[in-house]
């Protein structure tokens, strides 16, 4: 009997219901901690909604005219201070490209707090649409399951937009597969607030470029559409946004205050594994990066007549390569984790425990990790081996003969 075989045996429906559990406690938690909390914070002294004050502020910031301070740290940081009042300690940068402000200048026609309910109700509607859109039989199911998983927890209750990112790919994935491509690449240029999210279906497409190259197409002139609004409208900050992309993002991570616990990145494992070693880490990286790619490579050529799996690939492959993917952004491998679980339903009993691998590993990795820089110079961040493992054996198995065309010996 396998492993998995055996783990199936031990996921029984009253051990599975321990993440109902768990999550429920999660979320009853923040939610207590969010309206107990005296004004703006939550009873741990933190902003409420955390990440989402650097949206609100970047919205406000172009109510007030003032788009050439977008960047401005000093100018970001003291508008922050009076919108999350005295209690402030951290000061969270808006370092998304300047379009992204447009999107929460609606919201800042709302007091802080209820823009960020009325931000956190958007981010459940981005999850159900994302369901609805890629043909989840159990829509409403799956929408309860997700909630328990930390990912998900996390985009919500830290104010982040990677359930509007999941809605996106799910969009894309719904116009792609009805040949839509032209739609579909137009879309997918909405994701360029976080460029590093489009390299695995960008890939994908590259590859078969002859069938979708009105998709590339419509990446390139969405972008371009967007790049020139943006400079058209805010020049200063446009300017200032490339600046900021050249001199400080691509060492963001190697800031003494930068969360790299919360990071769930080939570049985060190794630089945790070997802080100040920063050509073996991003050496490390390339090189994993690379073996990723080559392995998509094959994937596809063997499962090129399965839209579904090799889209679904693709976002694997997205949270494998990018260099910069911290737990919220791992929201979007709900989408391989539905298409994988329609497209092969043979597969079930083998990817249920993939599955769990994951639920586990994203909950725990993170306070492991916090924990051990408590007491070491180096940590192990356990999500990225898990998912390497997850990856190596579910590609084994997709690739296998067997399981051509969904057929499978279970034993």
């Amino acid at each position: 009997m396998t492993w998995w075989a055996r783990l199936n045996l031990i996921l029984t429906s009253r051990r599975l219901s321990y993440a109902w559990i768990a999550g429920g406690a999660l979320w009853v938690a923040w939610l207590l901690s969010t309206i107990a909390g005296p004004g703006n914070m939550d009873l741990a002294g933190q902003v409420i909604g955390t990440d989402y004050l650097q949206f609100y502020a970047s919205g406000v910031t172009l109510q007030q005219g003032q788009t050439a301070n977008l960047y401005n740290f000093e100018f970001q940081s003291q508008l922050e201070q009076s919108i999350a009042g005295p209690g402030l300690t951290s000061y969270h940068a808006f370092l998304t490209p300047p379009f992204m402000a447009w999107l929460f200048l609606p919201l800042t026609r709302l007091p802080y707090s209820w823009s960020f309910v009325a931000w956190s109700l958007l981010s459940f509607m981005f999850l159900w649409g994302s369901l609805k859109i890629i043909g989840s039989t159990h829509t409403l199911k799956i929408f309860v399951w997700a909630l328990t998983w930390f990912p998900i927890f996390a985009s919500i209750s830290f104010g982040q937009n990677s359930l509007l990112s999941l809605f996106l790919f799910c969009l894309v994935y719904g116009l792609w597969r009805k040949d839509k491509r032209l739609a579909a690449g137009l879309v997918s240029s909405l994701l360029l607030y976080k460029p590093q999210m489009v390299l695995g279906i960008g890939l994908l497409w590259l590859l078969d470029w002859r069938r979708d190259w009105k998709a590339l197409l419509g990446l390139s002139l969405g972008g371009a559409t967007l790049a020139g609004l943006s400079f058209w409208l805010m020049p200063d900050a446009s300017r200032a946004y490339l600046d900021l992309a050249r001199t400080f993002l691509p060492g963001l991570i190697y800031r003494d205050q930068f969360p790299l616990w919360h990071l769930h990145a080939l570049r985060g494992f190794w630089i945790l594994l070997f802080p100040g070693q920063v050509w073996l880490a991003e050496g490390l990286s390339l090189i994993l990066s690379a073996v990723g790619v080559i392995a998509f490579f094959f994937f596809r050529r063997f499962r090129r007549s399965e839209p579904d799996l090799l889209f679904a690939a693709a976002i694997c492959l997205t949270i494998w390569i990018t260099p910069h993917a911290m737990i919220y952004d791992w929201s979007i491998l709900l989408i391989p984790a539905v298409l994988f679980w329609q497209a092969l339903p043979r597969l079930r009993h083998f990817l249920k425990p993939l599955y769990v691998l994951i639920w586990i590993v994203t909950l725990l990795s993170g306070p492991l990790v916090y924990g051990q820089l408590k007491i070491l110079p180096v940590a192990v961040q356990v999500s990225v081996p898990v998912l390497f493992f997850v990856y190596l054996t579910a590609y084994k198995k997709m690739m296998s003969k067997e399981t051509e065309n969904g057929s499978i010996a279970l034993a």
